[in-house]
């Protein structure tokens, strides 16, 4: 079907899309209102729990996304923008939030810990399950992290 020379394609941005329910039956309800009314709708959908997101990427959606994931930043993007070594990037990572904390090393964890680990938890993994303890998940998570590469006995850290 031809597109009208008169309609401007429309852009629509929903961001934190994971949290309204059925937003990809949505999303395809307005493409398929796109097709009827002749008006070229665009989607940019963000969130920030990709977990989320691809669960709600139903089959009604097949052959219709582009799926973009913003990783941290490398090495090179780092030392450009923080004037960093590599054994500062392997140390802090390349968040450029906690980078900037990189000698106040305090609230670097604090960062750390409340910025990325504590949102990944709360929003990915409590919200895709019913978690029966929450607190011992949370606990669970910072002894792996703090005993990196060992050998835990579940029973002990119960403990």
């Amino acid at each position: 079907m031809a597109r009208l020379a008169n309609i401007k394609p429309v852009l629509l941005i929903i961001d934190e899309v994971q949290k309204i329910r059925g937003w990809s039956e949505t999303v395809k309800q307005l493409r398929d209102q796109d097709y009827a009314t002749e008006q070229e709708i665009m989607f940019l959908i963000l969130g920030s729990s990709s977990l989320l997101i691809q669960r709600g990427l139903t089959e009604s959606l097949a052959g219709w996304f582009f799926l973009h994931r913003l990783n941290h930043w490398n090495y090179s993007e780092s030392r450009e923008a923080f004037n960093i070594t590599l054994d500062e990037w392997l140390f802090f990572g390349g968040y450029p939030g906690a980078l900037k904390y990189k000698n106040q090393p305090e609230l670097w964890g604090s960062y750390i810990r409340d910025s990325l680990i504590e949102t990944a938890i709360s929003k990915d993994v409590l919200q895709m399950q019913n978690i029966a303890k929450p607190a011992l998940l949370r606990n669970l998570f910072y002894l792996s992290a703090f005993y990196p590469a060992e050998i835990l006995s579940y029973n002990k850290m119960l403990g």
